[in-house]
């Protein structure tokens, strides 16, 4: 899977333990944060990352060419959150006394720097800050830009720049790049300064290899109304679930070719009963987005066929449009629209997310689907393809309550409720359980443990060998979430139940709102549900956990069950 920004490689320094040289500070104020930076034993202590961040933050504040150029050798440090943060650092330049010096520098040397890692980071810094002064710069850069990953970036920070740029045709070409997220991102592109003059390029990007870059065609044509009617047939006929996720979530803007009352809503049947639970949970999505009453039919028709994780989202979906709590009794919810089908009004759809999301309401979670019904600490679990990913960070040593310090610790909890759940498991659920920990070495060494290795149906050997693995388990190291949830995307997982005590220590993205922002975007084509259970106090870390969960169709509990 294509990440929002490609992993560089390690330089030979770095390998050998010496710290990464930045370019000479000219600033004295740059010069005092580049030293706290590059001192070898922050550079080389796992524990003393948090003075190397604050330096970073630092510089993003002082801002200006120096302090731009400084962070340049950030995205070659091993330690990769801090690649994240440089970006931050970057936009934080961008806002501030400095930016103009700080545009400069990075439109005429970070957008030319060898490393793509770099030029992507500053083609993400600058569209999320600029305006129509970029054109020149961006049209430019993708005229001469190779690399997947950065073309993704350069035509995605396009496509979000404030005011109006004119850069008609600057992504036409890159709708044939061989990387299908490039061309994702540049069918938005095109989508919005080309409009339905672009709609050739489109249409011929409909037939690329990639069935990402399908997806960013189909997309593109909606919103610009141009997919022509007679495609529709065409599109269904594809093998990849991509593009006609694309499609599920095109209905909302009711074109020539989905019109809703029409053709819209048969598409969305069609959509609703397709051999693909990705298909059939994008259409679910596709029909909040829509946010019509001719959706309601086609929701209460699926109650009665799906099962699992799908049913659910089905049913909450209903809840979510109708404002009622009627459960997943098709015919239930069949009696009470009879009776509110002429008069009802859902209101005015509520804002979508970040990433384009209308989220379902809070309701309790209903047990049903076929399985037998089971939970982990009092969340039902209904999925029959579940994965769960634990934090067993050296945080889980601690007491499970502050007011008992000689109790069980957090992670003596964990292998009780563990164990409960793995006995209520029955023989048709798919599952495994997964750690992913940073340890505290240098270069930093990651590990992605799993109870079983793959995911496997829930028989008494598998259930006796992830009882096993849980016995062994320590808690060690800082935890990372963005890499094993992204792992996961590889196997027939639909939901994820994710346990912490808080935000990510260590990863590629370690920030709360970083990292759901990025996986939102990453998980578009998979629609895995992340479940969230939370074994904290801290506000900050209920909100992050919140979010997760609400940005992923998942839900949110605390370890008590509340």
């Amino acid at each position: 899977m294509r990440l929002a920004l490609c992993v560089p490689c390690l330089v030979a320094g770095l390998l050998l333990g010496a710290p990464a040289r930045t370019a000479q500070a000219v600033d004295p104020k740059v010069k005092k944060w580049v030293e706290v930076f590059e001192d070898r034993k922050n550079a080389h202590d796992p524990f003393e990352q948090d003075k190397r961040e604050k330096a970073i933050r630092e510089l993003g504040k002082i801002g200006g060419t120096d302090a731009a150029r400084a962070i340049l050798d950030v995205f070659e440090d091993p330690f990769i959150h801090l690649h994240d943060r440089a970006v931050s650092a970057w936009i934080q330049m961008l806002r501030g006394s400095n930016a103009a010096d700080t545009q400069t520098f990075l439109s005429n040397r970070a957008l030319k720097h060898r490393n793509p890692a770099v030029r992507a980071g500053a083609a993400v810094a600058l569209g999320i800050t600029g305006g129509p002064e970029l054109e020149t710069i961006l049209r430019t850069a993708a005229k001469s830009e190779r690399d997947g990953s950065v073309m993704a970036e350069l035509a995605r920070a396009a496509a979000g720049l404030r005011g109006e740029p004119k850069l008609a045709g600057a992504f036409t070409k890159a709708l044939k790049h061989k990387d299908g997220y490039a061309v994702l991102y540049a069918a938005e592109a095109v989508a919005r300064y080309d409009g339905a003059d672009g709609a050739k390029p489109l249409i011929a990007a409909l037939k690329h290899r990639s069935p990402i870059a399908r997806a960013g065609a189909i997309y593109a044509l909606q919103k610009v109304d141009a997919l022509p009617a007679d495609k529709l047939d065409v599109l269904f006929k594809d093998k990849h679930h991509a593009p006609l996720m694309a499609l599920a979530e095109s209905l909302e803007f009711r074109t020539k070719a989905t019109p809703c009352p029409g053709a819209g809503i048969t598409t969305l049947e069609r959509l609703l009963a397709h051999s693909s639970w990705r298909v059939r949970v994008a259409a679910v999505q596709g029909a909040l987005r829509l946010w019509a009453k001719e959706i309601v039919d086609p929701l209460i028709a699926r109650l009665g066929v799906e099962e699992g994780r799908v049913k659910e989202d089905v049913r909450r979906a209903l809840e979510t449009y109708t404002g009622q709590a009627i459960g997943d009794d098709p015919e239930l919810w069949t009696a009470w629209w009879r009776q509110k089908r002429k008069e009802f009004d859902a209101g005015e759809r509520p804002k979508p997310d970040h990433a384009g999301n209308i989220r379902f309401r809070d309701a309790a979670a209903q047990p049903g689907g076929g399985s037998k019904t089971v939970a982990f600490y009092k969340m039902p679990l209904l999925s029959r393809h579940l994965a769960f990913i634990f934090d067993l960070s050296g945080s889980f040593r601690y007491a499970a309550r502050k007011s008992d310090k000689d109790g069980p610790t957090k992670l003596d909890v964990l292998r009780a409720e563990m164990e409960k759940t793995l006995d209520g498991l029955d023989s048709e659920r798919y599952f495994d359980i997964v750690v992913y920990r940073y340890y505290s070495e240098y270069p930093p060494q990651t590990k992605l443990t799993r109870a079983l290795g793959k995911m496997q149906r829930a028989a008494k050997g598998t259930v006796r060998k992830a009882r096993d693995w849980m016995n062994r388990q320590e808690a060690k190291g800082w935890a990372a979430f963005y890499e094993p949830l992204t792992a996961l995307f590889a196997e027939e997982v639909d939901t994820v139940v994710l346990l912490s005590d808080g935000d990510p220590s260590r990863g590629r993205y370690e920030r709360s709102t970083r990292l759901i922002h990025e996986f939102s975007r990453i998980n578009r084509f998979h629609r895995v549900a992340v479940n969230t259970i939370l074994v904290g106090t801290k506000n900050t870390d209920r909100e992050f956990m919140q979010d997760l969960a609400g940005a992923t169709a998942g839900r949110f509990q605390e370890a008590d069950g509340k």
